[in-house]
């Protein structure tokens, strides 16, 4: 009787051993392909500094559209919150190569005839400052670098993830009646997702 118990109990032991070790083997991989998700994604961000203060947009307050045809060509990037401080970039690229957009450019085929950046909702709702002054274009000198797209890379057919960095100024009319429209000074950097979609821009 006694042999058979300690038989038993030897079976138990181990089976329990090895399940343990197929957890831990379970573990291993699951950590490792999430890792493997992180390399190949990176954490995700759209940090600047306005006027030196520092602003963070998450996520879900970032929405990218992206429209290619025959004429023109523009990825612009919203990156707020609803009726609050938003900052739309302008990239007139193709966006499955790296690019550097200037803060504003005389030739109209660039869509960005109001400038690559605008600054909406600040320093309060319906204030807006872009990153050229057509009222005083001698006012609003061109930045070249205004936004750079360091990478991009493909998610398959999910999307693409953009990082870059931006460093602008932006331009206010009628600064001599009104103390709010102010010029701003904005430098930062982002890495979203943009998403393939009917309403995002198709697949690029």
């Amino acid at each position: 009787m006694k042999q058979i118990l300690i038989i038993l109990f030897s079976a138990i032991t181990l089976f329990a051993c090895n399940n343990t070790t197929s957890d831990k083997t379970m573990d291993s991989k699951t950590a490792s392909s999430e890792t493997s998700v992180l390399a190949n994604t990176g954490d995700l961000y759209f940090n600047y500094t306005l006027d030196g203060k520092e602003m963070h947009v998450d996520a879900a307050d970032i929405m990218s559209t992206y429209r290619a045809n025959n004429t023109d060509t523009v990825f612009t990037i919203h990156a707020g919150k609803d009726n609050g401080t938003t900052l739309l970039l302008a990239i007139p690229h193709d966006m499955t190569k790296t690019s550097t957009t200037p803060s504003r450019s005389p030739d109209p085929k660039m869509n960005i005839s109001q400038g690559s950046a605008s600054l909406q909702n600040y320093p309060e709702k319906n204030y807006t400052s872009n990153s050229f002054n057509g009222t005083y274009p001698e006012k609003s000198p061109v930045i070249t670098d205004a936004i750079v797209v360091t990478t991009t890379e493909a998610l398959g057919e999910e999307g693409r993830i953009i990082t870059g960095t931006f460093n602008i100024k932006t331009y206010s009319d009628n600064k001599e009646t009104d103390p709010k429209q102010t010029d701003h000074v904005i430098n930062g950097k982002f890495r979203i997702k943009h998403e393939f979609s009917s309403i995002n821009g198709g697949k690029f």
